[in-house]
């Protein structure tokens, strides 16, 4: 049967190559060697064992990515003209080497065979130089992937690949995203070598600044976050359990539901604020409730935390094909009338296209349910139109109001309010909100007022409206001040 023989040369000593990977490599006719740009390719040349190092296709190609895909299906088509060749890598042929991924995945179907023979990574080399044991919560990432340099600051980072000042540029750009500026960074170049290794730790911001990175360079990121989701997760099933906390242990999603609804607030409020650590506190009092709510579940085996993850996390590319797909949107409106669209066809058994939960408060049920009817095209084409409904419904209500019909009267202010809704949503402005900052305006003017009157320990029954109308003026010109 044709075959791959998949080999490594170890992290860099040449001594560190296995006996079995040497007499492999005497056996097979077809080695080829992914880089000659290894300390330990001396061993193959005192050998006598002969190659060829596949560096060319560095040099024409246009991505990383191209030149990983070429490598692999070069060493395949050989495979399968030679009856049998080798693929031989840096380090371990099982750890961060992409071509080899790409080998395995198409192997089977070309009716080639894999075989893979084990050999030290870099890791170990690595491991070594900073003394940090293997039972550590260590995650190793793709220099040249950068979109997943911040998915585990809780962990230790091994970041491979960083071949020069370049991509250790990009490396920093990304990491200064989260990580502070003096953030200690450990760059390790020919670990396990005795000739040529370097060990030297810099803050963040100077790891593009040292002009001997190679391709042998690792860099060790130390984590940042002290804390991560399974913690928290684990504090919640401790809580919960026999030897937990005698209320949490009562609670149920019933029970749950006014401290969702009041910690939501409570962030709203903080955004208001504009207070930074409250916010900071507030979000994670919500995300208590979320994990409670979850931990409950799992409890009773309908879903777990990781469900949510994994539901939401499906939902926002499922709903964001111009983002994860093929399609294209260009302003936010086309993205609303897509997201729209998705959301029918996954609701598919409603019967109706026009859903809205009858626990939302008036005005968020009134946008919501404005929304819906605008996209299917059951909508004013200007504003003009919802500006003029106003004007009817505000004739209509002074009418009721003349004839001294309460249930009307209320019908008709009823219709007033869900126009001047409409109206919000086409100027894009929220009306919960702006009706919520209009409450506060009102709350903190009345409460000046309240403060004069207290001043002069009197009680605001006792004053004429002329005089409360003086010290509420005072507090408008003071609030735009």
């Amino acid at each position: 049967m044709k075959t791959i023989y998949l080999l490594g040369l170890g992290p860099g000593d040449p001594e560190a190559i296995t006996l079995q990977s040497l007499s492999k490599l005497k056996q097979i006719k077809h080695v080829y060697l992914r880089t000659a740009r290894h300390p330990a390719v001396k061993v193959l040349r005192d050998h006598r064992i002969p190659f060829k190092a596949l560096d060319f296709f560095y040099q024409h190609s246009d991505t990383f990515a191209e030149v990983y895909r070429r490598i692999a299906y070069f060493v395949l088509n050989a495979a399968l003209h030679f009856g049998s060749a080798a693929y031989v890598v840096p380090g371990s042929p099982l750890f961060a080497e992409k071509a080899v991924e790409i080998i395995l995945e198409k192997a089977g179907k070309a009716g080639i065979e894999c075989r893979i023979l084990p050999a030290v990574s870099f890791l170990e080399a690595v491991m070594a130089e900073l003394r940090l044991p293997r039972e550590k919560d260590l995650l190793v990432l793709d220099a040249l992937e950068t979109d997943k340099l911040l998915s585990a600051p809780e962990k230790n980072l091994l970041i491979i690949q960083a071949y020069n000042q370049r991509i250790a540029s990009g490396v920093k750009l990304e990491l200064l995203k989260l990580y502070p500026p003096e953030h200690p960074i450990t760059l390790i170049r020919a670990a396990g070598l005795s000739r040529g290794k370097r060990v030297v730790t810099v803050p963040l911001y100077q790891i593009d600044r040292q002009r001997w990175i190679d391709h042998l360079t690792t860099l060790y990121v130390p984590p940042l976050a002290k804390y991560n989701m399974s913690d928290l997760l684990q504090v919640m099933r401790i809580l919960r359990s026999e030897h937990g906390c005698p209320w949490d242990q009562e609670q149920d999603h019933i029970s749950l539901k006014p401290y969702l609804l009041e910690e939501t607030y409570e962030v709203l409020a903080a955004i208001d604020a504009d207070n930074k650590d409250n916010f900071c506190e507030e979000l994670g009092d919500l995300l208590l409730q979320i994990v409670f709510h979850s931990e409950i579940a799992a409890e009773r085996q309908d879903f777990s935390f990781y469900d949510v993850i994994a539901r939401i996390i499906e939902k926002l590319k499922r709903r964001h094909p111009h983002v994860f797909g093929s399609e294209k949107a260009k302003t936010a409106e086309e993205v609303l009338c897509t997201w729209e669209q998705i959301k029918k066809e996954e609701k598919k058994e409603r019967t109706s296209l026009f859903t809205v939960e009858a626990s939302f408060p008036a005005l968020l049920r009134a946008q919501k349910l404005q929304r819906q009817a605008a996209s299917v095209g059951f909508d004013w084409p200007e504003i003009d139109g919802a500006w003029e409904k106003v004007q009817e419904e505000l004739k209509e209500l002074k009418d009721a109001y003349n004839l001294g019909n309460a249930a009307k009267i209320e019908e008709e202010l009823g219709d007033l309010l869900f126009a001047v809704v409409n109206v919000a949503r086409f100027l894009y402005v929220d009306a919960e909100q702006a009706l919520t900052a209009s409450i506060n305006k009102f709350y903190q003017r009345l409460r000046f007022v309240e403060e004069q009157v207290q001043k002069e320990g009197g009680k605001m029954s006792d004053y004429p409206l002329e005089k409360l109308d003086e010290w509420w003026n005072l507090a408008k010109r003071q609030q735009k001040r």
